[in-house]
This record gives C-alpha cells, sequence and structure tokens, in this order.
C-alpha cells in the first residue's frame, strides 16, 4: 500500500480572520509557525520519502519543518495551489454576503462560483489530475506528504470517495495542519482518516 498523508497548512492571519484567500499569498502567522513545527514532532518517526507542496507561502512554509526533519527536498507544484476565488479574495463570508448577494443566494448544493475565479468542476478535476499524477509515480508503499489547502485536499478527497463536483461535501478539513490518509493499493484507493489535529492539543 502506498500512503498519502494530505496536510493542510498552518495558520495565516487571514485564516484566523475568516477570510476567504484562494490565490493570495498569505505568510503563515506566528500560531501557524507552531503548528508546523508541532505536525512535524507528529510525523517524525514516519518513512517519509517525498514532500510535495502547493507553491504558495502558506504551503511551503508549513512544510520546512517536516521537510527538514525528514532531510528530504521539497517539490513545489502549483497545481496544488488553493482555489482561485477571485472576487471572494481578502473577503469574510459575512462581507460576501452583503457585496455578493445574488452570488452567494445562487449557490446549488453548496456549490457557488465566485466572480473571476475558478469554476468549481474545472477546480475538482484539477484536484483529482494532480492526486492522479502521484498515484502514477508513487506505487511501491511509499508514504507520500503533501502540504496544500483545505480546499484542493477536500476536492481530492471528494474525488476518492465518488461525491460528484456538482456538491460540495459534507465534511470539514477546518484545522491548520489537519492530515487526512489515504491508501492506495491493490484493493483500491481508501481514506483512512480525516482532517486529524491531535498534535494541536498542547498548543
Amino acid at each position: 500500500m502506498t500512503t498519502f498523508l494530505l496536510i493542510r497548512h498552518g495558520e495565516t492571519d487571514w485564516n484566523a480572520a475568516g477570510r476567504w484567500q484562494g490565490h493570495a499569498d498569505i505568510p503563515l502567522n506566528k500560531r501557524g509557525q507552531q503548528q508546523a513545527v508541532a505536525l512535524a514532532a507528529r510525523l517524525a518517526g514516519h518513512p517519509i520519502s517525498a514532500i510535495i507542496s502547493s507553491d504558495l507561502q502558506r504551503t511551503a512554509q508549513t512544510a520546512v519543518p517536516l521537510a527538514t526533519a525528514h532531510n528530504l527536498p521539497i517539490i513545489h507544484d502549483p497545481i496544488w495551489r488553493e482555489r482561485d476565488v477571485g472576487q471572494f479574495s481578502g473577503l469574510t463570508t459575512a462581507e460576501i454576503i452583503e457585496q455578493l448577494p445574488e452570488v452567494w443566494e445562487a449557490r446549488v448544493n453548496g456549490v457557488m462560483n465566485p466572480p473571476g475565479g475558478e469554476l468549481y468542476e474545472q477546480f475538482h478535476e484539477r484536484a483529482a489530475r494532480a492526486f492522479a499524477g502521484l498515484t502514477a509515480v508513487y506505487q511501491n508503499g511509499e508514504t507520500v506528504a503533501i502540504i496544500s489547502h483545505g480546499g484542493t485536499l477536500g476536492a481530492v478527497i471528494s474525488h476518492v470517495l465518488g461525491i460528484p463536483p456538482t456538491q460540495h461535501p459534507r465534511f470539514s478539513l477546518r484545522g491548520n495542519t489537519g492530515i487526512s490518509t489515504i491508501e492506495v493499493g491493490e484493493h483500491g484507493t481508501r481514506l483512512l482518516g480525516l482532517n486529524d489535529t491531535c498534535h494541536l492539543n498542547h498548543l
């Protein structure tokens, strides 16, 4: 079995304020940096053979302590970026409802498409393609860490669970540095764990 650890980035100031980030390149705040260190300590004993990261600061910075602990390079790939949220970027949900009520009210099954942003179906397809690219490369029982974003990892998990891109998933990856685990092997692809943040209990 090849194991993929899907890891959301650490906290940013925009996370703390409840602002939609998308492609905005926001760095980790102090708590996010502490979370990244706690994540690395949690995974220190895992036989990780590769670390893949989105190219945005918040994921790249989250990956550094883990890469240092395992003496591995970080492979930065923009395909693992968060969804481009267009005009939603920098706004809170309350501000979106106030400023763009027609967009908010037009959502179907929880899915909406921000003006100027990435269509959800295209985003879902990108995330599925990103994951398929890794499963084609890593097939020999490795453990691969993927440092990405809540939306992107949620789309991957939705794809694995067969949730169509016309329906927003009914699970949350809200926890920063949360770990979700997927195994791929001869019996198929299975989700083993979702949004595990127990390494943050002491923070």
